[in-house]
């Protein structure tokens, strides 16, 4: 199980699920970046990407590993993000000519000033953050999304859909026992090489509260309430995860580790969702 490599015959696909509403206007620090969590939320979705199409190129051009889907929510409306009623190819992707942001990082000098460095990125994602929290809808959608993807014959015998939904608070339109059924319903999903990654990641305004990534059942004890409900809606890691996450995490890591994380920092999230999009086998 999640053994298949991933190649032109067997793609993967990819599903970003963004939170997009009111809430996130909020301004949040994540390591050495100020910024809102729209604004977040776009950098992270933006780095994905890029990610996947450098994975993508080989000295022969770019092979079209992968199918990728953005999904937002917000003001009762969910929203694909890439134009697409569905899926659209990393090949279709890569062919356009997205924007390019400037992003300045406060960095800390050994002596206790600070410079400002510069990073581009390109931005395929806008930033938005406005009215409501449609998650159940957003779920809903995705569920159908990777459902008729696995049944697709050319893709049954595929590395499952990765599903990564990144959202700052609670939802508008379920209960905690329904978000975690249409959460449950998402992680049924399967292809035959296993069932479909769901990773939640939480981005929150509290600094006094413990960063936790892909937790252990024991950190949990002392998270908070909507911490505990992520996890319980995630996917428990597979076996074959296990020795990067627990690099990752450190001295005294034991699996099985959840496919959450909880005020991480953009490295974090990043390392998260690195970890959480990348098959355990070489792409051919």
């Amino acid at each position: 199980m999640y053994s298949q490599e991933i190649t032109r015959t067997h793609r993967s696909a990819f599903v970003l699920v963004l939170d997009r509403s009111a809430s996130m206007q909020q301004q949040v620090r994540f390591g050495e970046l100020l910024m809102s969590k729209a604004e977040a939320v776009a950098y992270t979705a933006n780095a994905l990407l890029t990610e996947l199409i450098d994975r993508s190129r080989r000295t022969d051009g770019l092979r079209d590993y992968y199918d990728v889907a953005v999904v937002g929510y917000c003001n009762d409306e969910v929203e694909m993000l890439l134009g697409e009623d569905g899926f659209l190819s990393i090949e279709r992707l890569a062919a356009r000519e997205p924007k390019m942001s400037r992003l300045a990082i406060e960095r800390q000098r050994s002596d206790g000033s600070s410079a400002i460095e510069e990073h581009h990125q390109y931005r395929w994602i806008e930033p938005r953050a406005e009215g409501t929290t449609p998650m159940y809808e957003a779920l809903l959608r995705v569920r159908d999304m990777v459902r008729e993807w696995c049944e697709k014959e050319a893709n049954r015998e595929s590395f499952p859909p990765v599903v990564i939904h990144i959202t700052d608070g609670e939802a508008s339109d379920c209960d905690d026992r329904e978000l975690r059924d249409v959460c449950s319903e998402v992680r049924r999903v399967a292809t035959s090489d296993g069932n479909v990654l769901l990773l939640n990641i939480h981005i929150s305004t509290d600094s006094t509260l413990e960063s936790i990534i892909f937790p252990m059942a024991d950190e949990l004890q002392s998270a908070g309430r909507y911490a505990r409900l992520l996890a319980e809606c995630s996917s428990v890691m597979p076996t074959a995860f296990d020795a990067p996450i627990s690099q990752l995490k450190g001295v005294g890591a034991v699996p099985p580790y959840f496919g959450m994380g909880y005020n991480a920092s953009i490295i974090e999230l990043l390392s998260i969702i690195n970890i959480g999009s990348r098959s355990i086998t070489n792409m051919q």
